[in-house]
């Protein structure tokens, strides 16, 4: 007997850790509009039962690496019948623009879910830059809908003829709400134990977290500091992460002949990465900047990053209030953060809208706007957005270009 709850899928060619609390909070929040909501991804990497309804499927590569596009084995089979398909607007997985073909006879309506406009574009040759994005453009203006990652992401459907009833921002995040959860169970025990084991006592101290891969400009980095040593001596970076550049970066640590500089590795341990973070006063990432910015706002860390055509979408969330953005030259970035470290009154005012924006970001809210995007793309004639105090349309109130 069929049921009247309407169902949704959403698709990902794969699930990263930083998804699970997201979904799980989509499929609450489905089930409150009375929707049933699964998730559709590859096996690849996927080691434990989920917390929501997931359903795993072979992936099939073209060629031997992991890396290499490929398709989603028996997923046409899978989504058939739903009436909301929420798909990745990227064409890695092959089986997305085969099944977007194929949209009408599969659901009711077709909802993109991405960055909304490709923020490395000027990384990319100009001749697959134009393909690529003529394609996606083609795509997503013949979808129901799409949901961005920032209200950039949206204005840039706007422009390209959506209504605004059409593209929705849910602004993408990561659990903040569990981060400030990590971060209560730090104690001064905690913090005393990491500076003595350390050597930070009465220390400055820097962080950067990340991969360690040429994009992120940590070898700049080392640059700048050996700049903020010679001013500020008691100066320390924690590193945390791994990657090839490692060793390499540590080499350079030598050559700059840099004190003070621990490589940590990469960290799993919720409680040691945020002593971590509650040990530093800034948040320096010189390369490209994702979601790292959510992580250091929710424990009040402002963002010192550099002008870069590789930042993801939610560098949106910098402004001059909450963090800065410099001319990638060492120099002016060493000068910035000597700035900041040394300006008590204006370190303090970017710590309090470092936390602002953070709680701005929380996975609850986010997960609302997500939903409640679905709801409106595909109910176009149905009521008003529900509860509009938790669904605004607008970029973060510190949305202010960074300085």
């Amino acid at each position: 007997m069929r049921t009247n709850v309407k169902s949704i899928a959403i698709i990902q060619r794969h699930i990263p850790h930083y998804r699970v609390e997201l979904f799980s909070a989509l499929e609450a929040e489905a089930r409150r509009f009375g929707y049933q909501l699964t998730v559709f991804s590859s096996s690849d990497h996927i080691q434990k039962r989920m917390p929501f309804s997931h359903c795993a499927l072979p992936m099939r590569h073209v060629g031997f690496s992991k890396q290499s596009p490929g398709w989603l084995a028996g997923l046409k089979q899978a989504v058939a019948g739903s009436d909301v398909i929420v798909a990745p607007h990227e064409l890695h997985c092959l089986s997305i623009p085969y099944l977007w073909i194929q949209r009408r006879q599969l659901c009711s309506s077709w909802i993109w879910w991405g960055h909304g406009y490709n923020y490395q574009a000027s990384t990319q040759h100009p001749i697959y830059r134009w393909t690529i994005n003529a394609l996606k453009d083609f795509l997503g203006i013949r979808a129901n809908g799409m949901i961005t990652y920032t209200q950039g992401g949206t204005n840039y459907w706007l422009e390209q003829g959506m209504s605004s009833n059409q593209v929705f921002p849910f602004m993408n995040t990561i659990d903040v709400e569990g981060l400030w959860e990590n971060s209560r169970q730090v104690t001064e025990s905690h913090l005393a134990g990491a500076r003595l084991r350390l050597g930070l006592k009465n220390k400055k101290i820097l962080l950067f977290s990340g991969r360690l891969y040429a994009e992120k400009k940590v070898d700049f980095l080392l640059q700048a500091l050996a700049h903020i040593q010679r001013t500020c001596p008691d100066t320390a970076l924690l590193i945390l992460g791994d990657g090839a550049e490692r060793s390499r970066l540590e080499a350079l640590c030598r050559t700059l002949r840099l004190h003070d500089v621990h490589f940590l590795g990469e960290i799993t341990d919720t409680l040691e990465s945020s002593t971590y973070f509650k040990l530093a006063q800034l948040l320096v990432i010189p390369g490209l900047v994702g979601l790292a910015i959510v992580h250091g706002f929710a424990f009040s860390l402002p963002l010192v990053t550099t002008e870069q055509h590789a930042h993801g979408p939610e560098i949106e969330y910098l402004s001059k209030h909450n963090g800065c953005m410099t001319t990638p030259d060492p120099e002016s970035y060493a000068s910035e953060i000597i700035r900041v470290l040394t300006s008590s009154g204006d370190y303090r005012s970017m710590q309090n809208q470092a936390d602002k924006t953070a709680r701005q970001l929380t996975l609850r809210a986010s997960a609302s706007r997500f939903m409640q995007g679905i709801y409106q793309i595909s109910n176009p004639s149905g009521p008003a957005v529900i509860d509009r105090r938790r669904f605004k349309r607008t970029s973060l109130h510190s949305s202010d270009t960074a300085a």
